[in-house]
């Protein structure tokens, strides 16, 4: 059993002597795009946000992998507005916390901590021979800290926290970035990787690649211009270089450190709006083989499905576009990223109901991608046996797909409002969600760890602190961010230490 939590503290600091370089996350908050989209889209008239989400273009990804509906806003932040002028600089500030944090995460018996690097942390100035010394040894007492109290470290590399300057050249969608991307694994590797034995290459491709399609999530490409094709250009480019790096690690370190490498997956079950309709049913094996299916079957095959290819090759027909706007990969690539796993981690929070566009609903959609998909998803429509029901189904998804592989939950939970005990509400969601693992156990599922998002209240990208998915509470209102226990705390506890589910009265 395992706790998340971003393990990063934004600054806008540029001098390689320095603990940090800027990401793309600073300049998102620091410049205040967060704050503009948001205010931006709550200004327009019901009316307008009404035919917003007809069409399909609200919402965004990330409401949906963690369970944010659109209309679920608090009432002082759209009057006023303040609640969206937030920032990472401090956050939960785990930087200058580390004592504390794994004292708590020792009361709390947790097994393994499944945690973030930030790149920009190691090396400042994107060169890996000007590493960050500051940060390297920020990375190595968490680390020696976490193994003196018994605690696994697992490593994620990339959080989507990128180096601004990479924004000059393109960012993720030019792929000299992931020369630089292998170099900051090396160095990883090499100074951690004699005792870190778990690592994640990166988390939530998807997510990763939103920032280039779309104005809510940084970089913050404007989806009108960018989307439907540089996303898909970060995903091919992800692919890819988790392949480099699962290379790097088998030629250079495996003999001798014998860790594990993995990709992080996130996860929704498409349930068809008529379960009856064949076309809905079409609409939900579309949207699963446009989303976490595609990454399931281009590692397990190394190649993208052919029903993937075919909504981008009907799209551009139908709108004469000249641009082959995403490629097969070629033998040698196909060679290179067939197998190139350990293991999967698959972060999953909810599920979703599909239906079919409308011709009407293609035609006005202003997103290329989501012509290209060509479904509509209800949000807040499934019942919570079916979120459960949703979960279990991914997994015999993923196993069926992939042929059996080793699988960790990186990612599982349950958000509470800002001020509001919904203990009961989350240990619920979290029984749920467990009695279905134990089923996909009996499924002989090879699932080998279970982790909570998250440890502690943080920084929920784009949607600031008012969503509280930690098991310990921290007051943001105060300079020390002092950490407290939350209800739900003795639940989590008592699972942890003794990997038994209570039954619930």
């Amino acid at each position: 059993m395992a706790c998340h939590a971003c393990q990063s503290k934004m600054s806008r600091v540029t001098n390689a002597v320095q603990d940090k370089a800027e990401t793309i996350w600073d300049h998102y908050f620091h410049s205040n795009e967060a704050n503009k989209s948001f205010r931006y889209f709550l200004d327009l008239p019901p009316s307008v946000i009404e035919k917003y989400i007809e069409k399909g273009v609200k919402p965004r990804l990330a409401d949906l992998y963690k369970g944010m509906g659109v209309y679920e806003f608090p009432s002082t932040a759209i009057n006023d507005g303040t609640h969206f002028n937030f920032n990472g600089d401090v956050a939960a500030d785990t930087y200058h916390k580390t004592d504390i944090d794994v004292k708590l995460l020792k009361e709390l018996g947790v097994q393994v901590y499944r945690f973030s690097m930030t790149p920009t942390r190691i090396i400042p100035m994107a060169h890996d021979h000007l590493p960050g010394k500051v940060g390297i040894a920020y990375y190595n007492n968490l680390i020696d800290k976490l193994i003196e109290n018994g605690i696994t470290p697992m490593v994620t590399l990339y959080h989507y926290d990128m180096g601004l300057d990479y924004v000059k050249i393109g960012g993720l969608t030019n792929s000299i970035s992931y020369t630089y991307y292998t170099n900051y694994a090396r160095i990883c590797f090499e100074n951690f990787g004699d005792r870190v034995k778990y690592w994640t290459t990166t988390s939530d491709i998807h997510l990763a690649a939103e920032g280039y399609s779309s104005e809510h999530f940084a970089p913050g490409y404007q989806e009108q211009i960018f989307g439907g094709y540089s996303d898909y250009q970060v995903l091919h480019n992800f692919i890819k270089v988790n392949a480099m790096a699962y290379k790097l690690y088998n030629e250079e370190f495996r003999e001798k450190q014998q860790g594990q490498i993995s990709l992080a997956i996130d996860g929704v079950w498409f349930y068809p709006k008529d379960p009856n309709n064949p076309e809905h049913q079409k609409a939900a094996e579309c949207a699963r083989i446009s989303t976490f299916g595609l990454v399931a079957h281009v590692l397990s095959t190394g190649q993208y499905p052919d029903a993937f290819l075919e909504t981008i090759d009907r799209t551009n027909k139908r709108e004469k576009i000249r641009m082959n706007r995403v490629e097969q990969f070629t033998k040698e690539e196909q060679e290179l990223i067939k197998g190139s796993y350990d293991f999967i981690v698959f972060n999953y929070y909810n599920s979703v109901k599909v239906r079919p566009m409308t011709d009407e609903e293609i035609a006005n959609e202003l997103n290329l991608k989501r012509r290209d998909r060509g479904y509509f998803m209800e949000l807040n429509t499934t019942t919570e046996t079916e979120v459960y029901e949703g979960f279990l189904n991914c997994l015999k998804w993923i196993n069926g797909t992939m042929n059996n592989p080793k699988i960790f939950i990186g990612e599982n939970g349950f958000p509470e409002e800002d001020g509001i005990d919904e203990s009961e509400k989350k240990i619920a969601y979290h029984s749920g969600i467990l009695n279905k693992l134990l089923e996909a156990l009996d499924e002989n599922i090879n699932v080998f760890g279970y982790c909570v998002w998250s440890f502690l209240d943080t920084l929920e990208f784009a949607f600031g602190y008012w969503k509280k998915f930690g098991i310990y509470a921290v007051d943001f209102n105060d300079e020390s961010r002092p950490r407290s226990k939350k209800n739900s705390f003795a639940f989590f506890q008592q699972l942890f230490r003794t990997k038994k589910l209570q039954i619930q009265n």
